[in-house]
């Protein structure tokens, strides 16, 4: 018998008694973040002023790998703090020489970024890392089953990335037909977790999916559509015409524009655009286009910070620990769906 699956949309959080006199008094850090994101490792999102603005509040960076060789990626951000960003990497089997340089640097976080990261390959990349490194940290994945996340865990990862052909710009179901509800990978791999955290990786299109997220298992949210609007993100600017809007003009005069009618170029890094000159022998997995404008990253991060603590006062707790101990979880209907969607004209 088929199994049933669910994913964000599916469920909703029930307002629970609060004896809080503030949401101020709600702590939305997770462990020792400000907040429990994470920059997803691609190049429309890890640009080195996001990074930057990342590390400054205290928040989990990372640095996608599609680079030309281990010095360029290291370059790219070797002004900045490295000891606080996750370096992207491949599988040992085609990436150790580069793995070797950035060790020699002296970079002690990876994100070991495979589609497939179930696979004895993500397994030997850990130990490899972790033999030479073992106080580094390690982020690795995807997986979307509790015995692949026991694996990785098992092997010595850190944090590991759930999630399989969620994200917004990611075709790997349709593309192969395999994947696995978010909601349903993000409580499998809870019920195995001991010593990893777990990074829910795609499908938070709304703040409140990030609540969703934790209050199934998850420790952190990865974020790749949602940073990719604001204005940290590279990509290119579009006005309503869906033309760029020149750099010179856009630095000085954005103000002036009607920011609910600009676009921001965003593809996935497993798409055709992403993977021309860098791994042209890889599978077309995701597709590129255009999503809205978000406006200043810094404003994206208040208000995200704000809609989380209102998540913990609906909660009535303080900490993320308390929201996931209390926190109920019921199924919605397609009705119910509709009912929780804004319905003005």
């Amino acid at each position: 018998m088929f199994r049933e699956t669910y994913s964000f949309d599916d469920i909703l959080l029930v307002p629970r008694y609060s004896s809080l006199e503030s949401r101020s008094l709600c702590n939305v850090s997770m462990g020792r973040y400000d907040l429990p994101i994470v920059m997803s490792p691609m190049d429309t999102v890890t640009t080195p002023e996001m990074i930057k603005y990342f590390i400054d509040n205290k928040l989990m960076a990372t640095l996608h790998r599609y680079f030309n060789s281990a010095e360029e990626q290291f370059d790219y951000v070797k002004i900045l703090n490295i000891s606080e960003i996750f370096f992207a990497v491949g599988s040992i089997k085609k990436s150790s020489e580069w793995v070797d340089y950035l060790l020699r640097q002296g970079v002690k976080k990876f994100c070991i970024d495979m589609a497939h990261g179930d696979s004895q390959l993500c397994v030997d990349t850990i130990k490899y890392i972790k033999d030479i490194s073992p106080y580094g940290k390690i982020m690795a994945g995807n997986v979307v089953t509790k015995s692949g996340f026991g694996r990785l865990q098992d092997a010595g990862a850190d944090y590991i990335r759930v999630g399989i052909g969620c994200g917004s710009i990611c075709s790997t179901r349709t593309s192969t037909g395999f994947g696995l509800s978010q909601g349903t990978s993000i409580e499998d791999c809870a019920s195995r977790k001991t010593s990893a955290k777990i990074i829910a990786d795609g499908g938070i299109k709304t703040n409140g999916d990030i609540a969703k997220a934790i209050a199934l298992g998850a420790d952190y949210v990865m974020l790749g559509k949602m940073l990719a609007g604001t204005s940290l993100a590279s990509g290119e600017l579009y006005d309503k015409n869906k033309e760029i809007i020149p750099e010179k003009i856009k630095l000085r005069d954005i103000d002036k524009y009607d920011c609910s009618a600009l676009y921001k170029e965003y593809y996935g890094m497993a798409s055709k655009k992403a993977r021309e000159g860098v791994l042209s022998y890889a599978s077309i997995e995701g597709v590129s286009g255009l999503i809205p404008y978000a406006g200043e990253t810094s404003e994206f991060i208040k208000n995200l910070k704000l809609n989380l603590k209102a998540s913990m006062s609906y909660c009535g707790v303080k900490t993320w620990e308390e929201f996931k101990r209390k926190v109920k979880i019921v199924y919605v209907s397609n009705s119910g769906l509709m009912e929780s969607q804004t319905h003005v004209i």
